[in-house]
C-alpha cells in the first residue's frame, strides 16, 4: 500500500517540496525586507531571520509529517478540530483571504519586477504571465516541472548570494554576535530625514520576523507540495482529499516502517528548505549592511533589490548586478 522510501543518497533525488517552500518565502519577503533591515540596523539583527525561519520550520515539518502519514493536507486536518464543523477553517479563512491575496500578489509583483530587469516588458504584464503560468502548472498537477524550475532558480539565488556575501563578508565573530547576541539596536540618525524610517527599530524587526519563512499560509502550502511530490500515504491521491480512516486502519507493520522512512525523507526535505532559506536571508541582510548601510540608503519595496544591484554594478561590474537580481 505504501511505496518503499528511498534511503541514503537516493533521498536527494526526491527532494523538492522544500525548494518550493524556501523559494516562495525568499521571493516574497526576504529579498526586500532583509537587505533593508540590514542597511538600517546592521548585522546585530541577524537573529531575527535566523530564529524566525528556524521556529517556523518546526510548524511546517509537523504538518508535513502528518500529511505523509495520513495522505491529507493541513486544511483537511484543521477541519477535524472538535466543535462546529469547519469552524477553524472559516476562522483561518477570514485572515488568510487577505494575507494570502497580499502574499501571492507580492510574489507575482516581485517576480514581474525582477524579470523586467532582463526582459524589456511591463513588470505588471510579466507578473500576470508568471502567475498564470504557475497557476496552470499547479492546476494540471505539474509538480515536477515546478520543482525543476524552482531548483534552477534556487541554485541561481545561492550563487548570487554567495557572490554578495564574499564581497561583503563581515567575519565569523560579527556573524555569531548578530545571530546569538539578540541585540535591538537604535535606528541611526541618517535614516530619519528623507528615508521615511520610523524611530522604533521594531518597525523594521517585526515585518522581517513575520515574513521570515513566510506566514501561516506558507506552512499550509508546504503540506500540499508534499502531496504533489507523492510522499508516503499521499502517493496517487491528489489534492483536496481527506484521509481514509479505513485505509489507515489497514496499515500493517511493514507499511508503518515505510511511512517512518518517508518521515525521514520529509524531514530531510524541510531541513534543506530551512538551511537554504537561512543562508540566503542572512546573505541578503549582510548585503544590506555592507552595501546600503555605508551608502546611507534605505530603499523600500522592489527598489531594495534594484538599488543593491546598481551599487554592485558600480563596484563589481555587470555580472555582480545580474547575479544579485
Amino acid at each position: 500500500m505504501v511505496q518503499k522510501p528511498p534511503k541514503g543518497l537516493a533521498i536527494l533525488a526526491v527532494l523538492g517540496p522544500g525548494l518550493m517552500w524556501c523559494g516562495e518565502y525568499i521571493g516574497s519577503g526576504e529579498v526586500i525586507l532583509a537587505p533593508r533591515a540590514g542597511a538600517i540596523l546592521g548585522l546585530t539583527i541577524l537573529w531575527v531571520p535566523f530564529f524566525g525561519i528556524f521556529l517556523k520550520y518546526w510548524i511546517g515539518l509537523a504538518g508535513a509529517r502528518y500529511t505523509v502519514c495520513t495522505g491529507e493536507g493541513m486544511v483537511d486536518m484543521l477541519s477535524r478540530t472538535p466543535g462546529p464543523k469547519n469552524w477553524v477553517i472559516y476562522l483561518v479563512f477570514i485572515g488568510q483571504l487577505a494575507s494570502g491575496a497580499i502574499s501571492s500578489a507580492a510574489i507575482a509583483a516581485a517576480a514581474g519586477a525582477f524579470t523586467s530587469y532582463f526582459i524589456p516588458i511591463s513588470s505588471t504584464l510579466l507578473g500576470w504571465i508568471i502567475a498564470a503560468a504557475v497557476f496552470t502548472l499547479t492546476f494540471i498537477g505539474g509538480f515536477n516541472i515546478l520543482k525543476s524550475l524552482m531548483s534552477i532558480m534556487v541554485l541561481l539565488i545561492i550563487i548570487g548570494v554567495l557572490d554578495v556575501t564574499i564581497e561583503t563578508w563581515p567575519g565569523l565573530a560579527t556573524l555569531a554576535n548578530g545571530i546569538f547576541g539578540f541585540h535591538v539596536p537604535a535606528v541611526p540618525d541618517w535614516a530619519f530625514p528623507d528615508m521615511e524610517v520610523k524611530p522604533s527599530p521594531w518597525s523594521e524587526i517585526l515585518p522581517l520576523l513575520g515574513w521570515a519563512a513566510g506566514g501561516f499560509a506558507s506552512q499550509v502550502w508546504y503540506t500540499y507540495w508534499v502531496i504533489g511530490a507523492g510522499y508516503g500515504m499521499t502517493a496517487g491521491r491528489g489534492y483536496g482529499k481527506p484521509m481514509d480512516p479505513e485505509q489507515l486502519k489497514a496499515v500493517d507493520e511493514d507499511n508503518a516502517h515505510s511511512l517512518k522512512g518517508w518521515c525521514r525523507v520529509v524531514s530531510a526535505d524541510a531541513t534543506m528548505g530551512m538551511l537554504i532559506g537561512i543562508l540566503v536571508t542572512l546573505a541578503f541582510a549582510i548585503a544590506g549592511a555592507g552595501v546600503l548601510g555605508p551608502a546611507q540608503v534605505a530603499p523600500e519595496g522592489n527598489n531594495v533589490a534594484f538599488t543593491l544591484s546598481r551599487i554592485f554594478g558600480e563596484k563589481w561590474g555587470e555580472i555582480g548586478a545580474h547575479l544579485y537580481v
